[in-house]
């Protein structure tokens, strides 16, 4: 069939043409994460933007409601507001992918299952790096003070800084933010695991983490990885054991 006929029979596919305001949105944005308008600056008038963008005041206002719904920029109402840019944070990401895992019935175990997959990778490039003596040291200065919180939620944070700081150190922003998206869908989680946490594993830990940071000063990376690996199928068995098929949605809604 014909392209002509295909159209005549309406069975060519519709081409979607994006709202005024999503235009507008999209404008925007890409001026905020180019950091044409830098974080916390204002952006112009209604007036201003109505003028450049020729557009109405819904449709800049739906253009708004929409980046604040990204977390790129904040408006504050009445006669001395206005809309400032933002950048948005890991848990805008984390929002919508927990809401994803809610929906498939993701285990809390496959997330875990997950981190331990991902977590040995940044060893291993960590101890390719030349300064890994220096990243290794302050790893450890960051862990011996993680090791004298005593609140559940202090530790928590404590340990998710731990391991952001370490995909900062091992240089990949991919991984840092994919691992930090899946670390924030169970902070809760986390909390929980502090809250119950025992001196034996406290002291487990501790070895486990000194001798990991052993091998990447060496430049073992691999024996590093394979060691890290199996302390966290260790942990993600614990959680498969003590969440028998509890998933995301429970996490949540138990939180």
């Amino acid at each position: 069939m014909s392209t002509a006929e295909n159209m005549r029979t309406g069975a060519m596919e519709r081409v979607r043409v994006p709202k005024t305001a999503e235009v507008v949105a999209q404008a925007i944005r890409t001026r905020i994460v180019r950091g044409e308008i830098a974080e916390d600056d204002a952006l112009p008038s209604e007036a201003e933007l109505m003028a450049q963008f020729g557009v109405s005041r819904p449709s800049l206002r739906e253009a708004f409601r929409i980046l604040e719904s990204e977390q790129l920029i904040t408006v504050r109402r009445g006669s001395h507001g206005g809309a400032r840019a933002r950048h948005p944070d890991i848990t805008v990401a984390s929002r919508y992918l927990g809401l994803l895992m809610q929906v498939d019935g993701v285990l809390l175990s496959d997330v875990f299952h997950a981190r331990a997959l991902i977590e040995p990778i940044a060893l291993r490039l960590l101890a390719q790096r030349d300064d890994r003596v220096g990243a290794t040291e302050r790893l450890l200065a960051m862990y011996d003070k993680l090791g004298k919180l005593t609140d559940p939620r202090d530790r928590a944070e404590g340990w998710t800084e731990f391991f952001l700081t370490l995909f900062d150190l091992a240089g990949n922003k991919t991984l840092r933010l994919l691992y930090g998206t899946l670390t924030e869908v169970v902070r809760q989680e986390i909390v929980e695991w502090s809250r119950h946490d025992t001196a034996e594993n406290t002291e487990a830990t501790a070895k486990a983490v000194a001798k990991a940071m052993r091998l990447v000063a060496a430049g073992e990376g691999d024996k590093a990885a394979d060691f890290w690996r199996g302390q966290m199928f260790l942990v993600e068995q614990r959680v498969a054991q003590t969440h028998r098929g509890r998933t995301v949605v429970d996490a949540v809604t138990s939180g």
